[in-house]
């Protein structure tokens, strides 16, 4: 009886241990994305769609909020003038994007973790050794579970910035500023 018992309870702990979800599944899928969509601004329709899948509802949210703000700063934009967009790598804290990454330390709370990102652009227009050549830095991701998935909650960038805030900030100027 106790070793049925003991079998049983270790096939649930087996079961329950395989089904855990991992972050590192969301960091590869997100990374993925990045790394093959470098310096794009603003995702399309379709590649919000895909980033959806590892972002939190509210993260969602604040990006598509921000997908309609820069649609009205461009109708709103006179002629001749450049709109009010959203540049460069929007994921990265870097214009360029990133050529590399490799994932640091994670620190867990509950629910809740936060996983350093060590990051590389390497600019192939100047030679090896050039000192322009590589730009290295961390951003780091706090991700959430959420309905059994780590989804990313925000992304912090080393100068204090905010992915979220940066694009709530966004969305409150294009509100003030682009005006059809």
């Amino acid at each position: 009886m106790r070793l049925t018992m003991a079998a049983a309870l270790l096939v649930l702990w087996s079961i329950s241990y395989a089904q855990e979800p991992k972050p590192e599944d969301t960091l590869r899928a997100f990374y993925g994305w990045v790394l093959a969509h470098p310096s794009r601004a603003m995702p399309s329709p379709h590649e919000r769609a895909q980033l959806a899948k590892l972002f939190s509802p509210r993260l969602v949210k604040l990006l598509n909020d921000a997908a309609a703000t820069e649609a009205r700063c461009v109708k709103a934009a006179p002629k001749g003038e450049k709109p009010d967009i959203l540049e460069g790598d929007l994921f990265v804290n870097n214009l360029d994007g990133a050529s590399e990454v490799a994932y640091g330390e994670a620190r867990r709370d509950g629910d809740a973790m936060t996983i350093e990102a060590n990051l590389v652009y390497i600019d192939r227009r100047y030679p090896r050794a050039h000192p322009l050549r590589a730009v290295a830095w961390r951003d780091w991701l706090e991700l959430g579970l959420t309905d059994g998935r780590w989804l990313i909650e925000d992304i912090k960038f080393a100068d204090n910035r905010s992915f979220a805030a940066s694009l709530g900030d966004y969305v409150e100027s294009g509100r003030k500023n682009c005006k059809a």
